[in-house]
């Protein structure tokens, strides 16, 4: 496996010396197999999709998975070109609508905490933010992300989110634990949280109708961000056109702990869904996102003590 693993990598560095143009080219010919021949995913990707927009024609509904499936295979060649991407090329490609926006947090020596939703590229924004932040922020990234089954996997995408970012991913686990080292050594970073994916069954905790849905969401991030009263961000990105993308800060709280509990993650929930609304093919609907129904849950599960139903 060890060899395979050096011999794929070696691979995928020689093939990301290509231009994006040409890269794009392939992935056209990826998307063919992998929607018509393949059909990755196709039933998942459909049923998301209908009970996400019923309002929406089945012509719509074709046109958005067809669009989805060519926007996922680009996604996995820019996410491969960060082996070999220049700050020219990322400069060019991510705009940063107002990184000033963290200006005052900085130089107050605050930390943020930002959230993401896998939506458009969010493999490129560590890249972005190294090459396009102001000059009197030296915020560094820290991507939460949950290690891969696969170790070597977990490796390569480990070195894609790290290689040119100068980025510093972090296991979910040691989030707390980087936070309370970074305050000892009296230094800040964005803290980067993925959370628009299924939470584990007994971690659910709070449910918000999302995309026409009952659905469960993950709320470790908020949990953090109250221990700690960072302000919180999330970070709107918008596809403008074949690898090009546009970011902007949207303040979700500016002090956690004077939040009541939920709220950020209900705000987070509510801005990323008008970010799906507004462009729905780009966002990952691969994932099985609705695994838990609010009606037979907790029929299913057994319950914490700590857990709302209400909610």
């Amino acid at each position: 496996m060890k060899i395979i693993y050096y011999l794929l990598y070696g691979f995928l560095w020689l093939l990301t010396w290509l231009p994006l143009r040409i890269l794009f080219l392939i992935s056209d010919i990826m998307f063919f197999f992998t929607f018509y021949v393949f059909r990755y995913r196709r039933k998942i990707v459909r049923k998301n999709l209908l009970t996400s927009f019923p309002e929406k024609s089945v012509n719509e509904i074709n046109g958005i998975e067809r669009k989805f499936y060519q926007h996922f295979c680009d996604y996995l060649f820019e996410t491969l070109k960060l082996l070999n991407m220049s700050k020219k090329d990322i400069k060019k490609r991510v705009t940063l609508v107002n990184p000033d926006e963290l200006d005052e947090y900085y130089k107050k020596g605050k930390s943020v905490f930002v959230y993401l939703g896998h939506y458009c590229n969010w493999e490129w924004l560590s890249y972005a933010w190294k090459v396009n932040k102001p000059t009197y922020s030296d915020y560094k990234m820290y991507p939460a992300y949950y290690p891969l089954g696969n170790k070597y996997i977990d490796k390569l995408f480990y070195i894609l989110r790290s290689k040119k970012s100068d980025g510093v991913p972090i296991p979910q686990k040691k989030v707390l634990r980087t936070i309370i080292k970074l305050n000892q050594n009296k230094e800040k970073g964005m803290f980067i949280f993925l959370a628009d994916q299924s939470p584990i069954w007994n971690s659910v905790q709070h449910w918000v109708t999302f995309l026409n849905q009952d659905t469960a969401t993950i709320v470790g991030p908020e949990k953090l961000a109250k221990q700690t009263g960072y302000p919180v961000f999330y970070f709107k990105v918008r596809k403008l056109k074949r690898g090009h993308y546009s970011c902007e800060f949207i303040k979700l709280a500016e002090d956690a702990t004077e939040v009541p509990e939920f709220v950020i993650t209900e705000r987070y929930m509510s801005e990323l869904e008008k970010s799906i609304r507004e462009d729905p093919p780009y966002w990952l609907w691969t994932h099985r996102r609705w695994k838990f129904s609010k009606d037979t849950f907790y029929d299913i599960y057994p319950v914490k003590p700590h857990v709302n139903k209400d909610n």
